[in-house]
């Protein structure tokens, strides 16, 4: 049960008879707002402010100049010195070849000439190191995602050069 739930029925449990043994309207009233704290503290994640559920949304689902602006924008830090997300790649069921974790990796090593750490997992990616600046780290991520056998990549990625957008 979580905490702050808890903390509420207690408190109700110990405020309400107290209260309404003095004052029925008044206890009324107490009851109903610790009913709706309750009620808020519980759908509290639910309010969560709807950019970051944009935050690791598949490239196809954004349908608009604005949706994908939104996009690059959640992926800057505010300072504009850190570009950081995930991606999924849409399956191709064409596609007849996919590497191994270790040739992903290797692929990974060889092709991208920036100094980046990467660690391949089922076909996940996590690739995290320093950039020159935006513009590089969207095409190292959009070559990591072409890569046979990647369905997805998480990046946390330094800008050498601060970007704003």
């Amino acid at each position: 049960m979580d905490f702050y739930l808890l903390l509420g029925i207690i408190a109700v449990g110990f405020a309400v008879p107290l209260l309404i043994q003095r004052h029925r309207l008044f206890g009324s009233a107490v009851t109903l707002f610790a009913v709706l704290l309750l009620t808020f503290i519980q759908s509290s994640s639910a309010l969560a402010t709807p950019f970051l559920g944009a935050l690791g949304t598949p490239d196809s689902a954004l349908k608009t100049p604005q949706q994908r602006q939104l996009d690059e924008r959640l992926k800057l830090n505010p300072g504009g010195g850190q570009y950081s997300g995930v991606e999924y790649v849409q399956e191709d069921l064409n596609r007849s070849q996919t590497l191994s974790d270790r040739e992903i990796q290797n692929t990974i090593k060889s092709e991208i000439q920036e100094d980046l750490v990467a660690m391949v997992s089922n076909g996940s990616v996590i690739l995290s190191g320093t950039v020159k600046d935006r513009q590089t780290a969207q095409n190292i991520v959009e070559e990591v995602k072409a890569i046979p056998g990647v369905h997805e990549i998480t990046f946390e990625l330094g800008l050498k050069e601060k970007s704003n957008l």
